[in-house]
């Protein structure tokens, strides 16, 4: 179990509250009692968001780990954070959240960073914190339309680094410089990686927005061993692609992002390519995914689109908006070495959903996907269906 990311010293998150507290005001009395904390202003200067997804979901086939074609059911917390945005002093902030319980009863920091902005061509975020990559991916969580992201076999997550960024009202830019460190796909740490991100939004007028965006991040492996996994967009649901481990020196990630929306209606799309580059040149390997994606809101609503990526949904209606979703997306391999010994693959997956939003705090999510493969056949199974629910509450 981690809690403090690797490359920081170990002082424990409330430690690191109690210090940007103190920073903000050099009057403050440490002594002072709980009453009168919370009645400062300081107090009141605190972003403090709790946020859980619950889940339940049913599926068949491939997704089963048994491979046989009863269906299956699980629940789970699919996500409970904890997140806390505290100023320091002037220009600086600072940003605290802890994924709990996600699944395996185990507690993790997402982000753990200092911020300053008081440049005017540029934010400066240090620490740990999600590199530039992606618009699916640099959308949270909390506001996407399905219920998992198609792409995060390829996406990338958070790293400990130091990331330069900035935003206006029609593109955006932000590259970073971050330590490779072991997770579910790098076997071991490795040494530097470099990431960046590009957008631009020529036509944004009110509830009309045009998104373009291009995405690239290098990776030194340093010989660890990488590998690929997918459930297909089912948490709960059993990782029929795990592809052999793949002793690796590079690895280089490329991604192009496009987007429409006109109201009501919205269009979204992306392609991104991985290139293994393995110890062994016989060994390298390349694979690519696309998705694409369309919603639309039966209500008065529509999906906000601000700075290069999508934010939360808020309903006009006191009765709630309803919003129609469907996505289709593909995973396959391109090319794979000579003394590569894993298999050529497609996994072409259909999404329909529906989702609820009661309001800006609660939402409710359906998905039904369906899933074929080719070159990943167990027992002669080769696709699945699966129907997921979430309820998400944010506090």
């Amino acid at each position: 179990m981690r809690i403090v990311p690797k490359g920081f010293k170990s002082f424990f998150p409330l430690g690191f509250l109690a210090l940007s507290i103190a920073s903000y005001s050099t009057a403050f009395d440490l002594e002072q009692s709980v009453s009168s904390v919370i009645e400062s202003d300081l107090w009141q200067d605190i972003d403090i968001d709790v946020r859980l997804n619950l889940d339940t979901s049913g599926f068949d086939g491939i997704y089963r780990e048994d491979l046989s074609n009863n269906n299956a059911y699980d629940s789970l917390v699919r996500r409970a954070r904890l997140s806390l945005k505290a100023p320091i002093y002037k220009n600086w902030s600072s940003k605290l959240q802890l994924a709990i319980n996600e699944g395996d009863d185990t507690y993790e920091t997402k982000d753990f960073y200092l911020r300053y902005n008081g440049f005017e061509f540029a934010d400066i975020r240090i620490g740990q914190s999600k590199e530039p990559f992606g618009l699916e991916n640099m959308t949270s969580s909390a506001n996407l339309a399905y219920t998992e992201r198609s792409l995060s076999p390829f996406s990338l997550g958070r790293s400990t680094g130091i990331n330069i960024s900035d935003s206006k009202r029609n593109f955006s830019w932000s590259i970073g410089a971050y330590k490779v460190e072991e997770n579910d796909k790098v076997k071991a740490d490795g040494n530097k990686a470099y990431t960046t991100r590009i957008t631009f939004s020529p036509l944004r007028k009110g509830k009309n927005y045009n998104h373009l965006g291009l995405a690239y991040s290098k990776r030194n492996l340093e010989g660890a061993d990488y590998e690929i996994k997918s459930n297909a967009g089912v948490d709960t649901a059993f990782n029929f692609l795990d592809t052999i481990n793949i002793s690796t020196d590079t690895i280089e990630k490329s991604g192009i992002e496009l987007a429409w929306g006109r109201g009501a209606l919205s269009l979204q799309g992306e392609y991104q390519h991985l290139q293994i580059n393995a110890m062994e040149i016989t060994k390298n390997a390349s694979y690519q995914a696309f998705y694409t994606q369309l919603s639309y809101f039966l209500t008065d609503d529509h999906r906000p689109y601000r700075k290069g990526r999508f934010s939360s949904v808020k309903p006009n209606s006191t009765k709630g908006s309803v919003e129609l979703t469907l996505r289709k997306g593909e995973l396959q391999s391109v090319h794979i070495g000579s003394e590569n010994i894993n298999p050529d693959i497609i996994i072409a997956t259909t999404v329909l959903g529906i989702n609820y939003y009661l309001n800006k705090r609660i939402n409710l999510m359906l998905n039904a996907s369906d899933t074929e493969s080719s070159g990943i056949v167990n027992e002669g199974q080769d696709s699945g269906s699966a129907l997921t629910f979430r309820a998400q509450i944010r506090l």
